[in-house]
């Protein structure tokens, strides 16, 4: 993982969210000092249909940062087939680099080696 949004970073942090939330409907979870909340909005009517789903991650504790995931789909229909999907992340407060070696400590938890 080389850098906030790209794909080994999204493959991490979709294991970790898979890992550590109770369920897919789970609003609010802690992983290891950092707080995710989830929010969702969703539209679906005869011709299309999206949700939009955006985490907020937040480590309040020094060093702290606040980053931001969004991921978006859209279906044609009443989500018969897909349109677009799109992903990204940004990092909203602190260092990146305190953000990163977080991350890179989760990565190492996901895929313990002796």
């Amino acid at each position: 993982m080389k850098r906030i949004g790209d794909a080994s970073f999204f493959r991490v942090l979709d294991r970790l969210f898979g890992t550590t939330a109770k369920d897919a409907n789970t609003v609010e979870w802690i992983i290891d000092g950092v707080t995710c909340r989830r929010e969702r909005h969703s539209y679906s009517g005869p011709h299309y249909s999206f949700a939009v789903e955006a985490t907020t991650c937040t480590k309040s504790t020094r060093p702290g940062w606040t980053m931001i995931v969004v991921k978006e789909y859209w279906w044609k229909g009443s989500r018969r087939e897909v349109i677009k999907s799109q992903q990204w992340a940004n990092l909203i407060s602190g260092q990146r680099s305190d953000m990163m070696s977080w991350m890179k400590r989760q990565e190492k938890s996901l895929d313990p080696t002796p």
